[in-house]
């Protein structure tokens, strides 16, 4: 029999999750500026340790950083466009008009006999497609909202840190006050090192896969390499909606599909390497987490939060890992989230 302590984490559980998915807009960007506030507090201290206020070394770091990604987000815009325009207009109109024909040309072999079924699941999918129109300006919308409301959720959580850590500490017993401060050291340890891991992982997946487009004459490798190494940040899907990318480029502006299937040997081999090689090394067993129940947090929080969901998802599994080890009744879903 389920013990009572399990019966109410589950009940605790639904509940929270409950409440996410029906307040996602106000509760996704609260807790990703937590995340980020927890990363970036040890420079907000280095910038108080030379005498700096509190309230002005928070408001440098937000806007520093803010300042860097929004510049990455302008390159990363104006280098997509110049590869857009780039592309030869007589190859893309022929591949959007006859698509079947232009592969065709580039095969060894004759697929005009599958013409009915490539026809019919072009336009299902176009279809399918058009129907995320609409979904996608409602997040267009719902992405200038959460990019306008994070960084000031973080500039007041660094600047009222102090009664935010007091709300923390007061909700354990005072015989508990030790247990309370390990959880929060050994959070705030496992969300750093996270974070700067997955860092030099995005580095070197970026660098890997823009020099293997590279070799392979891909234009606009590093670029790509680069947008790779960002869309790791999003497990699984991110390296699907990489790939695609090249793909389209190499199909467009070749005159083999081999290069297209080069470009697909490329992205499975590096996705082997840092599945298998890359993430383990660097991360080591600070958020080791059982595949299994990364795949489902990512269906989860996915259907809860979308894209930030999906980003969130290994940082909220490792807190609950992290969380789970101090606290008896939560001893099952450490051992289900912990790599066998």
């Amino acid at each position: 029999m389920l013990t009572k302590n399990l019966y109410r984490t589950i009940i605790i559980s639904a509940l929270i999750v409950v409440t996410i998915y029906y307040s996602q807009m106000l509760i996704m960007p609260i807790i990703f500026s937590a995340l980020c506030a927890m990363f970036i507090h040890p420079w907000v201290k280095k910038l108080e340790s030379i005498g700096l206020p509190l309230s002005l070394a928070s408001l440098i770091v937000v806007v520093g950083i803010g300042a860097i990604m929004s510049g990455i987000a302008i390159l990363m815009v104006l280098q997509g466009t110049t590869i857009i325009s780039s592309l030869p207009t007589e190859h893309v109109e022929e591949f959007a008009n006859h698509p079947l024909a232009k592969i065709d040309n580039n095969v060894p072999f004759d697929l005009s006999q599958y013409s009915n079924e490539f026809t019919a699941f072009l336009d299902t999918s176009k279809s399918k497609i058009m129907s995320f129109v609409p979904e996608t300006l409602l997040s267009i919308n719902d992405g200038i909202f959460f990019l306008l409301t994070c960084p000031v959720y973080i500039y007041f959580m660094l600047v009222c840190r102090s009664s935010i850590r007091s709300f923390y500490y007061s909700s354990f017993k005072k015989k508990n006050r030790h247990i309370a401060n390990r959880i929060l050291t050994q959070v705030e340890i496992v969300y750093v090192e996270y974070l700067r891991g997955l860092f030099f992982v995005i580095v070197i997946v970026g660098g890997l896969t823009g020099l293997g487009l590279y070799l392979l004459g891909i234009k606009y490798a590093f670029f790509l390499g680069a947008l790779s190494g960002l869309l790791t940040l999003v497990p699984y899907v991110g390296v699907v909606v990489s790939a695609l990318i090249p793909l389209i480029i190499a199909l467009l502006t070749k005159d083999s599909i081999w290069y297209g299937a080069g470009v697909i040997g490329i992205y499975a081999l590096i996705q082997f390497l840092e599945g298998n090689i890359i993430t383990p090394k660097i991360m080591g067993s600070q958020v080791g987490i059982n595949p299994l129940m990364v795949i489902m947090g990512i269906v989860i929080f996915g259907a809860i939060g979308g894209i930030i969901g999906m980003l969130l998802t290994i940082p909220i599994l490792a807190l609950i890992k992290t969380v789970a080890y101090y606290i008896p009744s939560w001893k099952p879903l450490r051992l289900l989230l912990l790599v066998n």
